[in-house]
């Protein structure tokens, strides 16, 4: 008797009809992944707008003196730290912290820019910083309703608005959608 061997592996034909599928669902699953992301950086770093005017305006409070939130000039980083001519000289925290006198750290895959808005005029640099708000020791900013748009690659920005005297903040979706006052343009 003669046995029979069984061919082993898959055909030509085979092998294109999977390749095809995965392809396919490449093609579908690809561009959905930058989508199912959103806009998460955005929010992590508005988060950390506010969280640094949060900070800011408690320490204020409670040393009595005014501390400022700054970006740096190419907006890749953030600063928190009493206000004064040592501002940039202060050494602190190379990340988030609430319990850090002084705070500098870099934003990932983002960038900040201050928006003019109807008087035209944007915060001057000193010392390769750009200052955000300048919280007062009774809890109030000396900025009034400040701008600030966060950018990320391809997508839209996302803005942050501070508003002075309350020291509060927001983000807003269309920066254009409001004025200083709140309503619409």
């Amino acid at each position: 008797m003669i046995a029979r061997t069984i061919p082993r592996g898959y055909t030509m034909i085979e092998l294109l009809v999977v390749m095809a599928i995965l392809i396919v669902l490449a093609v579908v699953i690809i561009p959905s992944i930058g989508a199912f992301r959103g806009d998460s950086r955005q929010r992590a770093a508005a988060d950390s707008i506010r969280g640094e005017l949060a900070v800011a305006r408690s320490r204020a409070v409670e040393e009595g003196i005014p501390y400022r939130i700054a970006i740096s000039e190419d907006g890749k980083r953030i600063r928190r730290a009493p206000d004064g001519v040592d501002f940039v000289s202060l050494t602190g925290a190379d990340h988030a912290s609430s319990t850090a006198r002084v705070v500098d750290y870099p934003l990932e895959h983002i960038t900040l820019e201050i928006v003019a808005e109807q008087d035209g005029q944007v915060a001057p640099v000193t010392d390769g910083w750009i200052s955000i708000a300048i919280v007062m020791p009774d809890g109030t900013c000396r900025a009034d309703n400040v701008l600030v748009a966060i950018n990320e690659d391809d997508r839209q920005p996302m803005w942050v608005r501070i508003r002075g005297l309350t020291g509060t903040s927001r983000v807003v979706t269309n920066a254009n959608a409001t004025n200083s006052n709140g309503g619409m343009r």
